[in-house]
């Protein structure tokens, strides 16, 4: 009996740089390493059936981000949470494992919106961000390029926001933070937010702190030890 385990996990500062690739690898060993059997894809190259809500932009850290993986044997979620917790690298940390049903909806298919908070450098106005906020919530429109592969495209950014907020952590840092969508029809990503606002996200410390998802159906759950 095939068993589909959802995984909480958290990718910090240290670890943010890995492409999605390199992601994949670790924890393709992980897995490994904690003597599960995930179930293989068929043709000339399998590899284990291992599915994310959303690949996480290199350079930005994540509190929660989702994963599942699918066994051929299946073990008790608490079993199962203390052997991959004892497998992680550093900078990664298991938040919690749920048992979910096969024919539940996939990450994908559920996800809605994430929650974005990005740290300022300090010498940025806290006052010019509200009037930046102010601004492109205001705005019927917010056409951005972006280029993929050889094509450059045009797009509505403004859709994509769905909360946008600023204020100053006990640091005295400016912070931004914002719900973007992401589902089928399209993502908002945190970096054309930012840039659209006047500010280089290349001196932002981003962490994408959750994933908002349309429905769940846990069988059972459980925290990392």
């Amino acid at each position: 009996m095939v068993q589909r385990l959802r995984i909480t996990f958290a990718r910090h500062n240290g670890v943010k740089y890995l492409a999605h690739l390199e992601l994949m690898r670790m924890w393709e060993r992980a897995l490994r390493r904690a003597g599960w059997r995930p179930v293989y894809s068929q043709g000339f190259n399998p590899h284990p059936k291992i599915n994310f809500a959303a690949a996480l932009p290199v350079g930005v850290a994540g509190d929660a981000e989702l994963m599942e993986v699918q066994l051929e044997i299946p073990r008790p979620v608490e079993q199962a949470a203390g052997e991959l917790a004892a497998q992680l690298p550093s900078g990664f940390e298991l938040r919690g494992v749920q048992e979910f049903p096969l024919d539940a909806p996939t990450l994908q298919r559920s996800l809605r919106a994430a929650e974005y908070v990005a740290r300022c450098p300090q010498e940025v106005s806290e006052e010019q961000l509200h009037h930046q906020a102010e601004r492109l919530l205001a705005a019927a429109q917010l056409i951005r390029e972006r280029k993929k592969e050889s094509k450059v495209q045009s797009y509505d950014l403004r859709p994509m926001i769905h909360v946008l907020e600023v204020n100053c952590d006990l640091a005295g840092y400016p912070v931004v933070r914002m719900t973007l969508r992401a589902d089928a029809q399209g993502a908002g990503r945190p970096d054309e937010v930012l840039r659209e606002m006047g500010i280089d996200p290349a001196g932002c410390d981003i962490t994408r702190t959750q994933l908002l998802m349309s429905i769940s159906w846990p069988l059972g759950a459980t925290g990392a030890e």
